[in-house]
């Protein structure tokens, strides 16, 4: 092989570097696309944790001392959140009644909702 026809084979051509820069540009935005969803999920993980905090907070106020009446109650609990509390009768008897007691916090159009029976006195 001569030395003109060895230097004009060496390197690449215009070509192969354009596809070489195209599959890299997929590239990086595949992983950019990856590394976005995965902080979005990350946040709305957050946000479920402190929804289920909040939500197990509100069930805990409804204590063995607390007076049970059925009903529902609403509220805004700040940075987004929304709680709902429901007390309803499931059975009783003379003195005792059993009280489904469910609270909810909402936001953002997702909701956690947790559920637990009370005993107290019927009324």
């Amino acid at each position: 092989m001569a030395p003109d026809q060895r230097a004009a084979q060496a390197g690449f051509t215009l070509l192969e570097v354009m596809v070489a820069l195209v599959i890299a540009a997929l590239a990086s935005l595949v992983l950019y696309q990856a590394g976005f969803s995965g902080a979005a999920g990350a946040a709305t993980a957050a946000r479920y944790q402190q929804a289920i905090a909040r939500a197990q907070s509100r069930l805990s106020s409804v204590g063995p001392l607390t007076a049970l009446q059925p009903g529902e109650w609403r509220g805004d609990d700040g940075g987004g959140f929304t709680w709902q509390l429901v007390i309803t009768p499931k059975a009783s008897n003379c003195r005792l009644t059993l009280y489904a007691v469910q609270g909810s916090e909402r936001f953002g159009g997702r909701a956690v909702t947790l559920a637990t029976t009370r005993l107290g006195e019927t009324p």
